[in-house]
This record gives C-alpha cells, sequence and structure tokens, in this order.
C-alpha cells in the first residue's frame, strides 16, 4: 500500500521564539549574538531527520502592523513586547539559514503565517497530501481535520481531532467560537469579559456556535453572565474573527516548488563558519573517502534499564540503530553500543568511533594495550565488565579502528542523536516489556551498507598517542 505524500509545514515565527528563549548566551567570537539561529537551525534538521517529509515549506510571519486584523482591531497583539534586541540582526541569518538548505520561504502581505499555513494545508490536504503543521500555537488546531494535523516538536506531540476535542472541548471547526467567547491573552483578543475558557467551551457544547450562544443569552445561566454578553455581543462577534484563520490568501505555490530538496553547500558551509557552528558543520561534512564512522551513546543505571544508540556514517549513507537491557550500567550500555555498531558492518573496515564515555575510548586506545601484555584481558574476574571488553577487542582485530572522545550534550549533532535514540529505546522497551509482562531483549539489527573491503588489521588494537585525557596505570577503579 503506498503511503500518501506528506507536507510539513513549519511555523517559522514559533520555530524562532522557541530557538531564543530555549538556547541563552551564545554569539561568535566577535560578540555577535546566535542563539536563535543555532537553536533554529538545529530543530529544523531534527525535524528533517526524524520524519523526512516529502514536501516542506516554512512560513513566516510579516509585520504585526501590515496585517489585516490590526487594521480591524489595532489593539491587536499590541500587547506584546517589542521583538528582543539580541534577536533582531540573527533574523536574516535564519532566512539565509533556510535558504541554504533549499526550503522555501513563505509569507503574504496583509496576513499572518497562520492564514497562509491554513490557506496551503486545506488546499492541498484537497488533493490527497498528508499535511503536518510544525507549531506549537494553539490557535492552529482549528485547521485540524482530514489529513492536517499539528505536531509540536518541542513536546513530541501530535494532535488530531481528538487531541483537539480534548484540549478545548469541541471539534476543530469550533476552536474559533471558543477564542472569540474567552478572548486570548497572548493575541490580546478581548472576548467577553468573566466568561473563560471552560465557560466558553461549556456555552459553545450546549448551543452550537457563539452566534448561537448570543441569541440565546437569555438562557444562560448568571446575571452578570447574560448581561456581559449582551454588553460586549459586538466584541464578541469581532474576537470571534480575529481569533479564525483565513483560507483565502492569494498565494499561488506549486506543489512541486515544496519538493524537499538537498541543501546548497557552498552557500550553507561557508554561512556556518561564520556563524561559528563547528558543530552543525560536522553534520553536513561527509566522512572521508573509504572511512565509516561510528557515533555511539549509552544510557543506564546500576538497577534500572538501560539504551544505546549508534550512528553509522560512510560517504552519503547513514544508519541508526538501537537497543534496550532491562538491566544495565551506564557503562556496559556504552561498550554494548560500540559493540553493536562493529557487529553490524559486514565487511573489514576503517572505523572511527566517536564516543562521549571515556571509559569507552580509553579502555581501547590506552588500557586495552596492558591488559592484553598482561593477559588480564582472559584473566576470569581481572576486569569489570570483561565480557565486553573481550567482544570489542575481538571485533577491534576485524577492523582497523581508532577511537575518539567527544564532549557530551556539547552541540555535537551524532552525539545528540545517540543520546535521543538510547533514551528511546529505553521508552520503547519498558513498553514493550510491560505490554508483553516479560523482560526485553536487546534490539540487534543487520546495517546494510555498501561498505569496501578493507584489509583486516591483524595486530593488536592500536593505542592513539595523542589521547585527549590524563593517563593513568589503569582507570578501572576511577571510571567503572
Amino acid at each position: 500500500m503506498k503511503l500518501s505524500p506528506q507536507l510539513y509545514l513549519l511555523d517559522g515565527s514559533s520555530y524562532i521564539y522557541r530557538a531564543y528563549y530555549g538556547i541563552r548566551d551564545l554569539a561568535t567570537s566577535g560578540g555577535m549574538p546566535t542563539n536563535a539561529v543555532f537553536g533554529f537551525t538545529r530543530m529544523l534538521l531534527d525535524l528533517l531527520r526524524e520524519n523526512s517529509p516529502d514536501y516542506l515549506a516554512v512560513v513566516f510571519d510579516r509585520p504585526r502592523e501590515e496585517t489585516f486584523r490590526r487594521k480591524i482591531y489595532p489593539e491587536y497583539k499590541a500587547n506584546r513586547d517589542a521583538m528582543p534586541e539580541e534577536l533582531v540582526p540573527q533574523l536574516p541569518y535564519i532566512k539565509q539559514v533556510v535558504a541554504a538548505l533549499n526550503i522555501p520561504a513563505l509569507e503574504a502581505p496583509g496576513f499572518e503565517a497562520d492564514d497562509v499555513i491554513a490557506t496551503l494545508a486545506r488546499r492541498y490536504a484537497a488533493e490527497g497530501i498528508e499535511v503536518t503543521v510544525v507549531t506549537g500555537d494553539k490557535d492552529l488546531m482549528q485547521i485540524v481535520g482530514d489529513r492536517i494535523g499539528l505536531l509540536d516538536t518541542m513536546k513530541d506531540q501530535r494532535s488530531g481531532p481528538q487531541e483537539v476535542l480534548d484540549r478545548f472541548g469541541v471539534p476543530p471547526e469550533l476552536v474559533p467560537d471558543v477564542l472569540g467567547l474567552a478572548g486570548d491573552t497572548s493575541d490580546n483578543i478581548p472576548g467577553v469579559p468573566g466568561i473563560g475558557e471552560k465557560t466558553a467551551s461549556e456555552l459553545v457544547q450546549r448551543f452550537g456556535s457563539l452566534e448561537s450562544v448570543l441569541e440565546w443569552k437569555s438562557l444562560v445561566s448568571g446575571k452578570k453572565r447574560k448581561e456581559n454578553l449582551q454588553t460586549y455581543e459586538d466584541q464578541a462577534r469581532l474576537s470571534k474573527r480575529l481569533a479564525t484563520v483565513r483560507y483565502d490568501v492569494a498565494l499561488e505555490v506549486p506543489l512541486a516548488d515544496l519538493q524537499k530538496q538537498t541543501p546548497n553547500l557552498s552557500d550553507l558551509m561557508p554561512l556556518l563558519r561564520e556563524l561559528e557552528f563547528e558543530a552543525l558543520e560536522i553534520a553536513f561534512t561527509p566522512p572521508a573517502p573509504g572511512m565509516v564512522e561510528l557515533y555511539s551513546d549509552g544510557s543506564g543505571t546500576a538497577s534500572g534499564p538501560g539504551g544505546y544508540g549508534v550512528v553509522l556514517r560512510y560517504g552519503e549513507h547513514e544508519k541508526e540503530l538501537k537497543g534496550f537491557e532491562p538491566e544495565a550500567t551506564s557503562q556496559r550500555m556504552e561498550l554494548i553500543a560500540a559493540i553493536r555498531g562493529l557487529e553490524a558492518l559486514n565487511n573489514p573496515s576503517s572505523v572511527r568511533v566517536f564516543s562521549d564515555s571515556q571509559y569507552l575510548v580509553r579502555g581501547m586506545s590506552e588500557w586495552i594495550h596492558g591488559w592484553l601484555r598482561n593477559d588480564r584481558l582472559n584473566t576470569p574476574d581481572a576486569l569489570a565488565n570483561q565480557d565486553l571488553w573481550k567482544q570489542l577487542a575481538s571485533l577491534s582485530r576485524k577492523h582497523e579502528v581508532s577511537w575518539k572522545w567527544v564532549r557530551g550534550h556539547a552541540g555535537h549533532p551524532f552525539n545528540e542523536r545517540c543520546d535521543k535514540l538510547a533514551k528511546r529505546a529505553v521508552d520503547d522497551g519498558i513498553r514493550a516489556a510491560a505490554a508483553a509482562n516479560q523482560p526485553a531483549e536487546i534490539e540487534k539489527k543487520e546495517l546494510i551498507i555498501p561498505v569496501p573491503a578493507a584489509p583486516a588489521n591483524q595486530a593488536p588494537v592500536p593505542v592513539r598517542e595523542d589521547s585527549e585525557f590524563e593517563a593513568d596505570d589503569d582507570g578501572q577503579l576511577r571510571l567503572c
């Protein structure tokens, strides 16, 4: 069965502000703030990788003074503070990043991003396209329907008709009626004084629409509430109009123009260097010819479940692996992550393993040499996690392996991906074990990747002389 094409429409303003407030105190060596650009770019890349849409566009707001809502109600969004001073110079860079990623950036004079999104979503959903609107804005819940859903990436939450019903108590098409009565403080939509969202929802459920509530206000309980519905009737109608998105934006965008394309690296890489986004440069830099890059991370506790995550890269190819153990220490999961990655290679290869675990990297680049020389690797109970070290030593002899430490949680794109995969594996494993009411097994996946044959390294595991760490005699007591 062929799946319908997927179109993702990204609410650019929502992403920009989330990025700005989510990451602080980031700037170039020259002092230019870059937190919003970095956060926006990272979130956008994560969205593309995790969802792989067929079509994509980022929709930006016009200045609020230019919108039709401001013309019919000058106080619309007037309560909002001016854009933060440090965000202003970052906006052109955000748009440059979007352009360099070959993603269409859309906006329409006189309208807000919500109106453009609603117009395109309805248009393409009617043509059989599955539309996902990426936003944290509750106002867009009104456009949810057949083939149109919302995705809040910050909460990892998707919303369909049922989620809208759970949130507002009414179906999507009646969300503007609820907001018209209750108002919306974030947009400075007045509504009817004394009627909050819960009461507004109950009234719309009972009478069917804002207009019916106003028509039958004599049946509404509470003297003050009736008086306010009478006094602020016109304000309620205006509020609904302000809260209702438009579906008639005159913006002709052929679907073919929204098809996902590969980034324009000749524009993107210099831009990332100018912004000093070294970590993001790595995401677009392919491994050296003939080299497999293996990124790994593990997550576990002394008495709880553990997970691992692996990203393998060769040329333009990538593969993700993840797995779960019911009980595992963090150290064991770090070792298992590297083992699973090496096991997935079906030919002897030149491999560079990256990990944020000093325990793994120092073990395989420094301590292993002494363990082999003194035969501690084969002496029962001579080492913690001896079974895993032996597996790693055996696997390393099949390949030409070097080991590289990366600082964890420092924005490294592949380390962050592995961390997410490991935590996701734990969540998936716990759910699967609970459903089956039995312990879960470690998940193993075979990697099918076109790795060319290379001479196997039969010598002992190489020792890196340029260690990032201060050497000690063994490290087992310190790090295990």
